[in-house]
């Protein structure tokens, strides 16, 4: 028997390599060039983390290899770009190989290009000593937390040594650099951390509190240092500059704005924040080239974009000297201890604009709305990006507003863009009236796409309202909840409208708004009845939250303009 099948066997064996080797010709042979791999970004990171890929010659269905394991997730984009989720059996510590393999069996191995470590756990709502209410919004920002859940988790303190995990609500809220979620029931006062497959962070301390962090029936106004003059329709922004020793320092800056004789300003002023929440002496840095008022002002440094140095001022769009609206952005270059260096230009706006909105979020620029010539309000959003070098790219129009506006606030929180009140209808930036038709109560938001910076989808008009149509106010986004301030509204008097506010939801909704019942108004405190002011919401050195509100215009005396400084 063995005599007869031992030819027969041979004979398949034959027939099985010939195949084998034709097969090999076809299916080997090379579609094109070898891929090239330049760069894998980030670095470090954990289970889930979405890897970049730059190179050269990349083919639809290409694979990609962390340590030799495939990627689940590839997606190869076009030749030179790829992104892969990292798969799962990394860990912590560990340095791997990154490959990426055209279907025709070319491939190229990035020897060390990604590392395995546990997330690093910077800020919980922008502090590190945060406080929220159960049910409450917070947003928790560091590194390495994966852009897929996995088995990632939140963990807060149970009060007795155990932990509670917090609920992600959607997919889209947890990526690798921030995390939203809710103080879930139950919460104690106690330590907080992000879990991952390759560790656990370090822990925040985290206040669980009973009422809501900006309620204004809490509020007690306190003035500080004045700014050297009165000043109308200026930029303020909160800075964290971290000095030569290392040690991070919070600033203010004030940058442009109408005078008190009424002459648009290039001014450049900045001021330290004490402990206390109060401001130091202000100081005159370097100057715009060129006067602005009613422009739009963001910061951009390594804590939330990924500029180098300590960071840089946008100043965008505004009236220039003669009150016409520019297309111009303005870059101030600050250095460690907190001085513009250099004042330079970046992409122009597509179209002249002054009283827009404008935010940073994940080394993004968003501007929207605004008014152009004739005081005409447009309902355009555009996006920039900022590169690693602090340049700013091309305008990039997004879906617009549900209603052309000015003079309204702009804020982003957990992903989400937020657009409210404002004016619908052409008014001049410095007219004080109280009851101009076109005035909006309206909240509208929409969410950005994390991975591309582009909106997920339409703008949507929020279900609860201000309450009070109100433009030439300030809207701030902190302590989970939406925090408007002034401005002007039906009333000729600022009572119990001056300050209202609403919890921030976790699908991005906001509730609804609640005035201020007590009597401690800017007001009452010696602000004055205010418009066209400016503010910031910042966290002082004890991680303690407040509201600062500039200078700014009064309803009851037009063109009398304060440098009076406020906070809580």
């Amino acid at each position: 028997m063995e005599t007869r099948k031992r030819p027969v066997a041979e004979a398949l064996c034959l027939l099985l390599l010939l195949a084998a080797a034709g097969c090999g010709d076809d299916g080997l042979k090379p579609d094109g060039p070898a891929p090239s791999l330049l760069s894998v970004s980030p670095a470090v990171g954990t289970v889930g983390t979405e890897l970049r890929l730059g190179g050269n010659d990349f083919r639809p269905g290409a694979s990609v290899l962390v340590g030799g394991t495939p990627s689940g997730t590839v997606d190869v984009v076009g030749s030179t770009e790829t992104f892969a989720l990292v798969p799962e059996g990394v860990v912590e510590g560990t340095t791997y190989d990154v490959e990426i393999r055209n279907s025709d069996g070319t491939s190229f191995k990035m020897p060390a290009a990604f590392t395995a470590v546990a997330p690093h756990l910077s800020f919980v709502n922008s502090a590190t000593k945060p406080s929220g209410n159960t049910g409450s919004t917070v947003i928790v920002e560091g590194d390495a937390f994966g852009d897929v859940r996995g088995d990632g988790q939140i963990l807060f303190s149970d009060g007795v040594g155990g932990t509670i995990a917090a609920t992600i609500a959607a997919a889209e809220d947890w990526t690798n650099t921030f995390i939203v979620t809710t103080v879930p029931s139950g919460a104690q006062t106690g330590p907080i951390t992000v879990s991952t497959a390759t560790g656990t962070s370090e822990s925040l301390p985290f206040t669980v509190t009973q009422n809501a962090v900006f309620s204004p029936s809490a509020i007690h106004w306190t003035e500080t240092s004045a700014m050297p003059g009165g000043v109308s329709g200026h930029a303020a922004l909160y800075v964290p500059v971290e000095d030569p020793t290392g040690v991070t320092v919070q600033r203010v800056y004030v940058v442009g704005g109408v005078g008190q004789g009424g002459a648009v300003s290039g001014d450049v002023l900045q001021a330290e924040i004490l402990a206390s929440g109060g401001v130091d002496t202000w100081e005159s840095l370097t100057g715009l080239s060129a006067p602005r008022a009613f422009a739009e002002a963001v910061a951009a440094t390594p804590f939330n974009s990924k500029v180098p140095g300590a960071g840089r001022l946008f100043v965008i769009g505004g009236v220039d000297g003669t009150g016409a609206p520019t297309t111009t952005v303005s870059v101030l270059v600050l250095d460690s201890l907190g001085a513009v260096t250099t004042v330079t230009s970046a992409t122009p706006l597509p179209v002249a604009l002054r009283s827009a909105g404008a935010v940073v979020f994940r080394s993004q620029v968003y501007v929207a709305g605004g008014a152009t010539t004739d005081d005409q309000p447009v309902a355009t959003v555009y996006r920039a990006a900022i590169d690693t070098l602090g340049a700013l790219g091309p305008w990039v129009e997004l879906p617009s507003l549900p209603s052309a506006r000015a003079t309204h606030g702009f804020q982003v929180f957990g992903g989400v863009l937020y657009a409210v009140g404002g004016d619908s209808s052409p008014v001049a930036p410095g007219d004080p009236a109280t009851n101009q038709q076109g005035r909006l109560d309206q909240v509208a938001f929409a969410k950005i796409n994390l991975r591309t910076g582009d909106l997920a989808g339409p703008w949507t008009v929020n279900g609860a309202s201000l309450g009070k149509v109100r433009a030439k106010h300030s809207a701030l986004a902190a302590g989970g909840n939406m925090f408007v301030s002034a401005g002007l509204y039906s009333a000729a008097q600022q009572g119990s409208s001056e300050n209202t506010y609403a919890q921030i939801n976790a699908d991005g909704t906001v509730g609804s708004f609640g005035g201020a019942t007590g009597s401690n108004t800017l007001l009452s405190a010696g602000a004055g009845n205010l418009f066209n002011h400016a503010a910031i919401a910042y966290i002082d050195a004890d991680g303690v939250a407040h509201v600062m509100v500039l200078g700014g215009e009064s309803v009851n005396a037009p063109g009398t303009r304060s440098g009076k400084v406020f906070y809580y």
